[in-house]
């Protein structure tokens, strides 16, 4: 298990030109540093177990938590570009690798870390698809349920953390059609001119 964790690790850190053959989608995702990352559809290809709740994991009855099929689950990592391509650029800018995995808070903390700081909702299984493509070293087993860990510089999030960020909050999907009439609800519900907006990538 940890020798082909290690193996998909290092394959999701190459650029890979076309996993599909010739399909004429982008081969790669420019991230705003000039850095470039892997699609979110070469990602799946690497990660199938992922899905936007996180890792597909064994029950104690031995059967998968959440169903491969789409139409049950409810969607998948590819249908949430723009939020896999915002996370690993708030990643990319304002968290540094370390040595060692943080075993500290798993991703799911991390993920309300990156919503309050965004403004958007996140998805536990999108912060990882964004942190494994950035390149940073991971810790998972099936005991570690839908979450991660990863070798990521904690004194980085603090500034992030919910106790230095009273101004954080969450706010509407990335992937979901946008409208003046929700911007004009999210306005309202938070009483401020400062309501989330989507965020331009």
């Amino acid at each position: 298990m940890k020798n082909k964790l290690k193996e998909k690790l290092e394959l999701s850190k190459k650029l890979q030109k076309d996993l599909y053959g010739t399909t004429g989608k982008a081969s790669h995702v420019t991230l705003k540093s000039g850095k470039d990352i892997l699609t979110i559809e070469q990602l799946h290809k690497i990660w199938p177990e992922l899905t936007p709740a996180g890792f597909n994991y064994t029950n104690r009855q031995g059967k998968l938590v959440y169903s491969p099929d789409k139409k049950v689950f409810g969607d998948t990592i590819t249908d949430r570009p723009k939020e896999y391509a915002t996370i690993a650029n708030f990643l990319d800018k304002n968290i540094s690798k370390r040595k060692t995995v943080d075993k500290s808070a798993s991703s799911y903390h991390y993920k309300h870390i990156v919503e309050n700081s965004i403004h958007h909702s996140v998805a536990n299984g999108m912060l990882i698809a964004a942190a494994i493509a950035c390149g940073y070293d991971m810790h998972y087993n099936n005991f570690c349920g839908p979450n991660a860990f990863f070798a990521w510089s904690t004194r980085d999030w603090n500034p992030f953390e919910y106790r230095n960020n009273k101004e954080g909050h969450s706010g509407p999907p990335l992937d979901e059609e946008w409208t003046e009439e929700k911007s004009k609800r999210l306005k309202e519900l938070f009483h401020s001119s400062t309501a989330p907006m989507r965020v331009k990538i």
